[in-house]
């Protein structure tokens, strides 16, 4: 995911200008400047189903000939070391266990949603789409996330990652999802923009920096040692000045799970659905969307009178000896009459367990941003962070059409910012 959170695990280029930049680890992807023969950034009018299943079986997309060394194609399962072996030449930290996870048992899909580039039988770039069901009104539907997109050193700026895109447009536009939804990096968005997407909103996260001496040690991240040094001055103060609000509300308990109840918090969910284009939050969801090998995560249940009102999901990962603990998930969406009670309980339990970490986050609207300032966490979208963080940009692009309205799904415009709501649980890699 190409966030501004100091916890991605995107590899950056940088001093490269976009088009010398050929993998984007969670987000889209880059633009390239030998792309010719990719169709034009607005073109969406569908082919038929049966072309784009002739020019798959074919093994090659329209503008391929007998000279084109390279094949564009789908995933199959014989691939799987060649693209862990890429992602361990690209990123250098492959685990099959979480390749398994995202991919292989991802519940919303009965294939691995990867595209691929192959030079003599060997990978050499791929397009892999983390899905997601997601629902607006009382309608879902799949969306695809673009994620670990990955071009080989020795064949970059040769199209590829223009011509894997294209065609995993191609395949899924008479076929599943409803739409493309991503968050690219500033050096990537360049590329996403090329190939049709748009831009919905720049997704605020809100930091709480709570150890910046260790931060700032740590020579393994430059973004970390960015944000803490632009607060540091005035941090400690700022704390200090918060603790007297970081309360809970009496009658509110919670209680801490090392394994998510996927049951309670489904039904913390269904008690207030926004009408907004979000993940759906059923037991399917939690169940496996909690289940990625690369972070610790702990679930936190607020009562009141022993009635379950609010949950928050947190997941823990350490960055260049930094312990950073995202708050990945919060319900309900929605307001109900108890749910800022719980919420501001939840916070409390989670602050007072986690004051150790170097750092908290928060990403979207599901927390007030009132409540998160009550509790010492500051927008990345405001100064003193602005000037240093990345912006998160989430970025959309339509498969197809309701009513001949390609842009829309049940009445909602899908680059409105007002017609999303987005939490690090609709990000990849949280």
């Amino acid at each position: 995911m190409a966030s501004n959170n100091p916890r991605t695990d995107e590899k950056e280029t940088s001093g490269k200008e976009t088009d010398e930049m050929d993998i984007d680890r969670d987000g889209s992807g880059q633009t390239e400047s030998d792309d010719s023969s990719v169709p034009a950034a607005d073109d969406r009018t569908a082919e038929s189903a049966d072309r784009a299943e002739e020019a798959e079986r074919a093994g090659a997309s329209s503008e391929e000939d007998e000279s084109d060394p390279y094949e564009i194609r789908r995933y199959e399962p014989a691939d799987r070391d060649g693209f862990l072996e890429l992602y361990d030449l690209v990123f250098g930290d492959v685990d099959e266990a979480w390749f398994q996870w995202k991919y292989e048992d991802n519940p919303y899909v009965d294939h691995v949603p990867i595209i691929l580039a192959t030079h003599e039988g060997e990978i050499v770039g791929t397009k892999p789409s983390f899905v997601l069901e997601l629902r607006v009104e009382d309608r879902t539907f799949r969306g695809y996330q673009p994620a670990d997109v990955m071009v080989h050193p020795d064949h970059r700026r040769r199209g590829l990652y223009s011509r894997t895109t294209e065609r995993m447009k191609e395949h899924y536009r008479e076929r599943d999802p409803e739409l493309f939804f991503n968050f690219p990096n500033p050096a990537t968005l360049s590329g996403s923009l090329k190939h049709g997407w748009e831009i919905v909103e720049e997704v605020p996260t809100y930091y709480r920096i709570q150890q910046p001496d260790s931060m700032l040690e740590t020579d393994e991240s430059e973004r970390l040692s960015s944000l803490t040094s632009a607060a540091t001055p005035v941090l400690k103060r700022y704390l200090r000045a918060r603790e007297s609000r970081e309360r809970g509300v009496e009658g509110v308990s919670v209680e801490r799970f090392e394994e998510v109840p996927a049951g309670t918090f489904a039904e913390l969910y269904r008690q207030a659905v926004p009408g907004t284009l979000h993940a759906n939050r059923t037991e399917t969801f939690y169940d496996w969307r909690f289940d990625n090998p690369k972070l610790s995560y702990d679930a936190y249940v607020a009562r009141r009178d022993g009635t379950p009102i609010a949950g928050i999901i947190t997941g823990t990962t350490s960055e260049g000896g930094s312990q950073i603990t995202n708050l990945t998930d919060v319900v309900p969406l929605a307001t109900t009459r108890d749910r800022r009670d719980g919420l501001q309980t939840l916070l409390a339990r989670i602050i007072e367990d986690r004051r150790d970490d170097s750092l908290l986050a928060f990403s979207g609207d599901g927390i007030p941003d009132s409540m998160l300032s009550n509790f010492g966490f500051h927008s990345d979208l405001s100064a003193p962070l602005s000037r240093v963080s990345q912006p998160t940009t989430q970025v959309t692009y339509p498969i197809s059409s309701e009513g001949g309205h390609d842009w829309t799904i049940a009445g909602r415009a899908i680059a409105d910012a007002a017609n999303w709501t987005i939490t690090f649980a609709e990000q990849d890699t949280r």
